[in-house]
């Protein structure tokens, strides 16, 4: 069982060195083409700046040829240049289209760079061997002397291409990142017990007892350990590996539970154990996994999952699971696979290439056969048509190849995510952007994302002054202790008073969220309290608290010295078995007080908030009596209600998934706008990863009232979220969550604002819109200029397009691309009202527009008579199948 585990563990760590691999590759390859492909460009500028001062004409000296004449110093060096990165850096492209030819029969993007960028090479080694030949045999015709070689041409569009890839394995490689997150969470050793034989000879036959069922068996367990003093049994630290199931571990409060396993014991204070009956149940933080910030109370018997924290007491555990069976392992597994189903955006451009590339081959193809058969003999020698022919051909794959089409993704996802990180976005990648435009249903956590993931006081209830109307011996004993009170408590506040001092050395988040509310109305010190209105009491004695207990899953008690006449008082917090006697509890009438704060505390929880019973017992009477009900929330964001009805103006289903109880769930979703059907709790991790996968199944409109597949988008912070934060197709994570969240997400939202999840929808859709452009573009830019290639004017002006030429005008196409990716840089975020509308600001809103118009004609034009199902991405094959 061990052994998994570490398994896991080096299966994380070879994930990480492949994508640092595979990262250190890319960045090999950018450096080494960037270092040929600037000095290249240098070079093409002087040698550009040269032929422009001194024609080939004016070089020539007594029929001799001077340096100037090509190919000349400067060509040389250009072809030294260009030749490492043409089939040194370029090497990946060839093997990828040859694979791709082979196995698929495809011509996807690297075929089209791989073909491009071969033919600007193709094209400058014959111009250079013609100048070569011509100058070695002394033959200087101007036909050949004044053609130009493009080596720049293939060499910077590679050298883009290489950028874009190491931007994408960039954007890929978080996934080993999360996968070790997750690990470091669980210990690397363990803390194992040596129990005495007798108690192992007994656990083992209560465990192996076939006539006990399972509360039987745990009551004999406590039973057994009862005896046993937990911190004084002899330990060894062991690794982790070497645990086994069946092993006893020991674990310290504040400390992490190695591995999964079973509660046996808790050492705890005996006093409370004895008076109460307790039977040594324990505070667990499983944060982790359920994302609620409550600590959890175990007893004996109850499954603990490795990686949670004890809370108070030293706990002894009995191994369960290890390795890859935990939990923590199961949640790892399913990060692991759901982070390992992703598409990258460039899937678009491949699908455009396979059809476009085999168009380009054949209007190539067509164009040497017309130039070879029907270009007019007079027009000069054979060897001359073939070479024009040829000229031509290439002409057409230069400037028909879509290189811009390559571009247009990664310029437009490296700007994006820019401008996503200025606005408070980390953007993991285009592929992100892709899933994110086609979002319709968004899931939400609710503790830490809806939810500001802090316990705080909500709602104040007392019941003084009803007590006190009514009289009798209840009203004297209670205004007394009321005279007894420090001048600055106000009798409507202590009951709150009350809880703050008892509460004031506890550890839990609800004792936590009383004395914070009592220090805003008392000060610091609430043994003497202050008020803005009020001096400080001056008291004869000063008040301390003494017997302080807690009891894990009931409350605590303490008790109240030198509070006037009374001498002590006592006061419990907690739930509602604690505060008051089984004695008075079995004699109460449905009309008194205990019965209405019942009611109370209903209604509290129905409203979200959970209830806290104060009571206290003076020497005057011998019981506990309610005097207040404190209500604890953790308060909504301010943004919560109006992120909602944002992401329902844009056409989005929203869903809520919580670890909470149905209750507060279904309160929380009234008060934000969220459709109660569309409300989960109580979800494990597996479980809001399974409600994503049924969401993704299902079939719903697009942007164009077409059926299309459910992309699903969670919000979360915690550990809990990493399992659906990968499965769903975008991740968004709170920035102030866990790290775990962070590294699983797609998107993090750095300023923890909800409005920031609309801002990235948005904006996701602004950037899609925008390479959805640049594909539009790219490809009818290549439309218009093929038939100057091809020599469509030749017969009307007897002037055909050198392959120099089409290699500027690829150029120009790409640089228009880059020009429209930039163009980004001008997204301002919108504005998001109070009621959910957006006040779109800039050029946004019109280029959304109008490439909706665009397409939403193309989408009429393509599905008259179909209702089938189709992508959006279709739009974009037709383009090219029309090409």
């Amino acid at each position: 069982g061990g052994g998994e585990g570490t398994s896991l563990i080096d299966s994380a760590a070879r994930m990480e060195r492949s994508r640092q691999e595979e990262l250190h590759e890319w960045k090999c390859s950018l450096v080494v083409s960037l270092l040929f492909t600037i000095p290249l460009f240098i070079c093409h500028l002087i040698s550009m700046h040269s032929s422009m001062n001194e024609g080939v004409d004016n070089n020539m000296t007594d029929g001799s040829p001077s340096s100037s004449v090509p190919p000349t110093r400067m060509d040389w060096l250009m072809l030294l240049l260009a030749t490492p990165v043409q089939f040194g850096v370029g090497k990946r492209f060839y093997v990828s289209a040859y694979r791709g030819l082979v196995h698929g029969c495809t011509m996807g993007m690297d075929f089209l760079v791989a073909m491009g960028t071969s033919s600007a090479y193709l094209y400058s080694i014959i111009v250079f061997v013609l100048q070569l030949i011509a100058k070695s045999n002394g033959e200087y015709d101007a036909s050949i002397m004044d053609l130009t070689p493009t080596f720049e041409t293939g060499a910077w569009l590679i050298t883009f291409v290489t950028l874009g890839k190491y931007l994408e394995a960039y954007a890929r490689g978080k996934t080993a990142g999360a996968l070790q997150t997750l690990m470091e969470l669980q210990p690397v050793s363990a803390t194992r017990a040596i129990l005495p034989d007798d108690v192992l000879r007994m656990m083992k036959e209560v465990q192996s007892s076939e006539e006990m069922d399972a509360e039987e068996k745990n009551d004999n367990i406590t039973k057994i350990f009862s005896k046993v003093h937990v911190n004084s049994l002899p330990t060894e630290e062991k690794d982790i590996s070497e645990i086994r199931i069946g092993d006893f571990l020991l674990v310290l409060p504040g400390g992490r539970i190695p591995t999964d396993g079973m509660l046996v014991a808790r050492e705890g204070t005996s006093k409370i154990d004895a008076a109460e009956n307790n039977d040594g149940c324990a505070y667990i933080d499983e944060s982790a996994f359920s994302g609620e910030p409550f600590p959890v109370a175990k007893r004996p018997g109850d499954s603990l999952y490795g990686a949670s924290v004890n809370q108070l007491s030293v706990i002894l555990i009995q191994v369960t699971a290890t390795g890859s069976e935990t939990v923590l392992s199961r949640i790892v597994r399913l990060v692991d696979e759901a982070q390992g189903n992703r598409a990258p955006i460039q899937a678009h451009a491949d699908r455009i290439a396979s059809i476009f590339a085999p168009c380009v081959m054949m209007l190539a193809v067509v164009t040497f056969i017309c130039w070879a058969v029907f270009l007019d003999s007079s027009s000069g020698s054979v060897e001359e048509r073939y070479v024009t022919a040829l000229m031509s051909a290439i002409s057409v794959v230069v400037v028909a190849c879509p290189c811009a089409l390559g571009l247009a993704t990664p310029t437009a996802v490296m700007v994006g995510t820019g401008v996503g990180a200025v606005n408070g976005l980390l953007i993991k990648g285009g592929a992100v952007l892709e899933s994110a435009f086609n979002v319709k249903t968004v899931v939400v956590d609710k503790t830490g994302t809806i939810t500001t993931g802090r316990a705080v006081v909500g709602s104040k209830i007392e019941y003084v002054s009803q007590i006190l109307k009514e009289g009798g011996d209840n009203g004297g004993w209670l205004k007394q202790l009321l005279s007894d009170l420090p001048a600055t408590v106000r009798q409507s506040d202590a009951a709150l008073w009350f809880a703050c001092c008892a509460e004031l050395r506890s550890e839990h988040p609800l004792g936590h969220a009383i004395i914070n509310s009592g220090r805003e109305i008392w000060g610091h010190d609430i043994l003497k309290p202050t008020s803005r209105d009020r001096a400080a009491a001056k008291q004869t004695e000063e008040l301390t608290i003494s017997e302080f207990q807690v009891v894990p899953g009931k409350g605590v008690e303490c008790t109240i010295n030198n509070i006037g006449r009374n001498t002590s008082c006592q006061v419990r917090v907690g739930n509602r078995s604690w505060v008051t006697d089984d004695a008075e509890a079995n004699t109460l009438s449905p009309g008194d007080i205990t019965s209405q704060s019942d009611d109370d505390v209903r209604s509290l929880r129905t409203g979200g908030q959970i209830g806290v019973y104060v009571s206290v017992k003076t020497a005057a009477m011998n019981t506990f009596h309610i005097i207040g009900v404190i209500g604890i929330l953790d308060p909504l964001k301010n943004e919560a209600r109006s992120t909602i009805a944002a992401l329902k103006n844009l056409g989005v289903e929203v869903w809520m998934c919580t670890g909470d109880h149905e209750l507060t769930a279904h309160a929380v979703a009234r008060k934000i706008g969220i459709d109660e059907d569309n409300v989960c709790s109580s979800v494990s991790p597996e479980g809001k990863a399974d409600l994503i996968r049924r969401l993704q199944k299902r079939r719903v409109k697009g942007r164009h009232g077409r059926l299309v597949e459910n992309r699903v988008a969670f919000v979360g912070d915690g550990i809990n979220d990493a399992v659906a934060l990968a499965r769903s197709d975008v991740g968004i994570a709170i920035g102030a969550g866990t790290e775990v969240a962070v590294e699983a997400a797609d998107i993090v939202l750095v300023r923890s604002q909800l409005h920031d999840v609309v801002v990235s929808l948005h904006l996701s859709r602004v950037v899609f819109d925008r390479i959805r452009l640049n594909f539009v573009w790219a490809m009818a830019y290549n439309l218009f200029a093929i038939p100057f290639a091809a020599g469509f004017l030749y017969p009307f002006t007897d002037w055909t397009l050198p392959p120099a030429f089409a290699g500027l005008m690829m150029a120009f196409s790409s640089v228009s691309v880059v020009m429209s990716s930039l163009l980004l840089r001008t997204y301002v975020k919108p504005t998001i009202n109070d009621d959910g509308t957006m006040e779109e600001r800039g050029c946004t809103r019109c280029t959304s527009c109008l490439i909706d118009r665009c397409y939403s004609c193309m989408f009429n034009m393509r599905m008259r008579g179909n209702t089938g199902d189709d992508n959006d991405d279709e739009s974009l094959e037709m383009i090219a199948a029309i090409v």
